[in-house]
């Protein structure tokens, strides 16, 4: 396969879109591999007797994982390529997914979801350098978010898919099938991700102080600080939309549906801000998106609503707030030069962890005080107002 021309042209090559649509299949992987633990979890708790808090470690393990991908091993792809970093990243997760289904405590367990973390994380950022080197610039923030958008897509898809296989085949098949998934991405990207565009023409070693030198600095502060933020509203509503949504008025059963609109809801936002970000400047409309998701949480919390409104609303809390927070990545892609791109990103994604980290504990802390809804929602608007300031105030070199 031919080099992919690099912002030689305002038109995406067929090269370049077969990049891209690959980097939005490793993406759907990302999602899918996160959340099968969040499906299997009532399962494999009813086997092995634990507590909601020990499976918390679980998932609490997985968001460090990938706090260290994007922190350590990400700005490796920098140096020795963005495709050999995925490979070696996918390859870690397809191990561990694979060896988890064969866990047999807790320990494992978590020990072998950090590796997934890991390779997840490492993923998330070199695919975000790798579509944005592959675009060229005019197109560069479209191609950079579009991607995003494989995530709550296979997030979607995977619960859709665990719930017809997970009473069939039981919790370690399902999880023996999310690994054999990601296993056949390693031919597909060996075969159709050209080696010329994955390779940065750097000899020496890239480091942070070169990712906020100069200019760089303020941008990257507000960055990490936008990051933070919105990851603390965004993984406080993956974390707990199920159960909002049962405090909003819904039946358990119902309920569920809410976390399949979310997420249809957050492919439908990221699309469209991808779209956008080609007549838009995308710190505009990361800021746009933000504000109107603080709105969309006052609206939940504070409104009585009808099955139809509180699915709606999931709806359109998925495609402000993850279209949002998923506007961080192209501003990244904006920020870096393409020799520290990789290391910028996954810096700015590995810092967010904060937020990551610190969002489902607030959440849950307020749910079980029994706060109003719409005080728990409330809580959240603040750094969501926040994340869209510092988004705007990004300055592009």
């Amino acid at each position: 396969m031919t080099e992919v021309p690099v912002e030689a042209t305002a038109r995406i090559s067929s090269a370049a879109a077969l990049t891209i649509l690959v980097c939005f299949l490793l993406n759907m992987v990302d999602g899918m591999d996160i959340l099968v633990m969040s499906y299997i979890a009532p399962a494999l708790q009813k086997e092995w007797g634990v507590s909601p808090a020990e499976l918390s470690i679980v998932f609490s393990i997985g968001l460090a994982g990938m706090a260290l991908g994007g922190l350590v091993l990400a700005p490796l792809a920098d140096r020795f390529g963005r495709r050999r970093m995925i490979l070696i990243a996918l390859s870690i997760m397809t191990l561990a997914m694979l060896a988890s289904s064969r866990a047999q405590s807790i320990g494992q367990l978590v020990l072998l979801r950090f590796c997934v973390g890991t390779g997840i994380g490492t993923v998330l950022a070199s695919i975000a350098a790798l579509a944005a080197r592959a675009a060229p610039e005019q197109k560069r923030s479209f191609a950079v978010g579009v991607l995003q958008a494989g995530y709550p897509l296979g997030a979607m898809l995977t619960g859709l898919v665990t719930a017809w296989a997970l009473p069939l085949y039981g919790w370690r098949n399902v999880l023996v099938g999310t690994g054999l998934v990601s296993s056949l991405f390693v031919p597909l990207v060996l075969a159709l991700v050209p080696a010329q565009i994955s390779t940065v023409e750097r000899q020496a070693r890239t480091r942070l102080r070169e990712v906020v030198a100069g200019p760089r600095l303020p941008a990257s502060m507000l960055l990490w600080g936008a990051t933070i933020c919105g990851f603390m509203a965004l993984y406080f509503i993956a974390s707990w939309i199920t159960k909002l949504a049962i405090e909003a008025g819904l039946p358990e059963t119902q309920a569920i549906l809410a976390s399949a609109v979310y997420n249809f809801g957050a492919f439908v936002g990221t699309v469209g801000m991808s779209l956008l970000s080609a007549r838009v400047d995308i710190r505009t409309l990361a800021c746009v998106l933000l504000v109107a998701a603080a709105g969309a949480f006052l609206v939940f919390g504070g409104v009585s609503l009808p099955l139809i409104g509180v699915l709606a609303g999931a709806f359109v809390i998925g495609v402000t707030l993850q279209g949002g927070v998923n506007a961080l990545y192209p501003i990244g892609a904006r920020i870096y030069p393409d020799a520290v791109r990789a290391t910028g990103i996954g810096w700015s994604s590995g810092i967010g962890r904060i937020g990551a980290f610190t969002g489902p504990m607030i959440g849950g802390w307020a749910l079980s005080q029994h706060l109003p809804l719409v005080a728990v929602f409330g809580m959240f608007c603040a750094p969501l107002l926040l994340a869209a300031l510092l988004a705007r105030l990004v300055r592009f070199e």
